[in-house]
């Protein structure tokens, strides 16, 4: 009657086995991540590691919510932030979106403007130019005064590190919104795909 017991103990200690192995595994995978995001760094970081970028981004008071799946692409919103005098009838606001291919990558990350209130209109966009500058130097990055344009509002692209960028400007009735979107090399998501992710405050 000893079998039983014996047989067991036997299964158990397969079972730890196995554990112990997916342990390991995991374990190497976790290395293996943590190696290569070390080696990584300006754009390819910043489009790379979509929860890193976010937690950056949610630095600023976006409130970025998950990023998940949205329709063929992924994609993730942040809440609106008051970018100056908030005690103003209609103050000025901002958000930003990311859209990607997958749950591992980033293809775009647009950074938003709404111009609802006039007299307060440069201190939002200086405002804005703040935060992109300052995202941007966590990866490195330098605009060299390519971001001027936002200020100006003018319609314009270029590269700033190896990521292209574009400022856009629309005029509606109610607002002028600024819209400035950074773009991966080879990105296929389109940007349009990001709005159903937003979190409310």
């Amino acid at each position: 009657m000893r079998v039983f017991p014996l047989l067991l103990a036997t299964v158990a200690l397969a079972g730890c086995n196995q554990q112990s192995a997916e342990q390991a595994t995991l374990a190497q995978n976790e290395a293996a991540a943590r190696e290569a995001a070390a080696d990584l760094k300006g754009a390819d970081r910043m489009f790379g590691f979509p929860t890193e970028t976010i937690g950056r981004l949610n630095q600023y008071g976006y409130r970025i919510g998950t990023y998940a799946a949205a329709g063929d692409s992924f994609a993730a919103k942040g809440v609106d932030i008051t970018l100056s005098q908030s005690d103003a009838k209609t103050p000025n606001t901002g958000t930003v979106a990311i859209t990607g291919p997958d749950a591992q990558a980033i293809d775009t990350i647009a950074f938003s403007l709404a111009l609802t209130d006039a007299a307060n209109a440069d201190t939002a966009k200086k405002r804005l130019t703040d935060i992109i500058r300052a995202f941007l130097f966590q990866y490195g990055l330098k605009d060299d005064g390519a971001l001027e344009t936002i200020a100006t509002e003018q319609a314009t692209g270029g590269t700033i590190g190896t990521a292209p960028f574009a400022v856009e400007v629309a005029k509606g009735d109610a607002a002028r919104t600024l819209t400035v979107t950074f773009r991966r090399p080879s990105a296929t998501a389109p940007a349009e795909a990001m709005v159903g992710n937003s979190q409310q405050p």
